[in-house]
């Protein structure tokens, strides 16, 4: 090859080498603007939207409440955050609940309720239940029910499925759709602390069964729906 050849060759093989680096630098700069791309709206669904993981990180300081009887004003700095997935996953489709005739005995306006379950509908078993509430510091009561055994506290935990009591619980065959947390505002002495005690309880269930928490329509639990509870329990 003469002196001229090899020149040409090698203009080829750096203008080759040019466009190489250069395609190289936009495909990674397109790769980059798309991940900032991503990174932003994964920031903005996850300012928009409430989540489960959150509920527990946020309501981990009431573990002072239940020993050290904290002030209402500690009360406020607490949130909860049930349901990330309010908007992200299908809704749970509505399906018959059983009631105990412990809440039908509450008149509608005194009642705090909270249903617990999955959303897909699936049973929790005997074993679950009994693990998650030893683990909760739940007791069945006289009539039944789980409930916070706590000296001025009066939360509940019905079944969802028929009979609606866990006396049965320990049986192997025993299932249940879920758990109504619920209180009575006029038999409490504070149900403003209640309240939040109860949050934390439904938090550590969330936890260890891996449900969710939904209002008595069905319909997933939101930070408003907690605002206007605690607005309507406030001192």
């Amino acid at each position: 090859m003469d002196a001229t050849a090899l020149r040409w060759a090698l203009a080829i093989i750096g203008v080759v080498l040019l466009v190489g680096i250069y395609l190289y630098g936009v495909q990674q700069s397109r790769l980059r603007k798309r991940a900032a791309r991503d990174t932003f709206a994964r920031e903005e669904i996850d300012s928009a939207f409430i989540e489960d993981e959150q509920l527990r990180q946020e309501l981990d300081n009431l573990g002072s409440i239940i020993s050290d009887d904290a002030s209402a004003a500690e009360h406020e700095s607490i949130r909860i955050h049930p349901a990330l997935e309010a908007n992200l996953e299908p809704e749970a489709q509505v399906v018959d609940l059983f009631v105990a005739d412990a809440i039908t005995e509450i008149e509608a306006d005194s009642m705090i309720s909270h249903l617990l379950m999955h959303t897909d509908q699936r049973l929790i078993t005997g074993e679950e239940l009994s693990s998650a509430c030893r683990h909760a510091g739940l007791v069945i009561n006289a009539e039944g029910l789980l409930e916070y055994d706590e000296e001025e506290l009066c939360i509940r935990f019905s079944s969802l499925s028929e009979p609606g009591h866990f006396s049965d619980s320990e049986l192997p065959e025993f299932t249940t759709l879920g758990l109504n947390c619920f209180f009575d505002i006029e038999i409490c002495n504070d149900p403003y602390k209640n309240y939040e005690i109860m949050l934390k309880k439904v938090d550590e269930l969330v936890r260890l069964l891996n449900i969710k928490v939904y209002r008595s329509n069905q319909q997933l639990l939101t930070i408003s729906d907690v605002t206007e509870i605690r607005n309507k329990l406030s001192p």
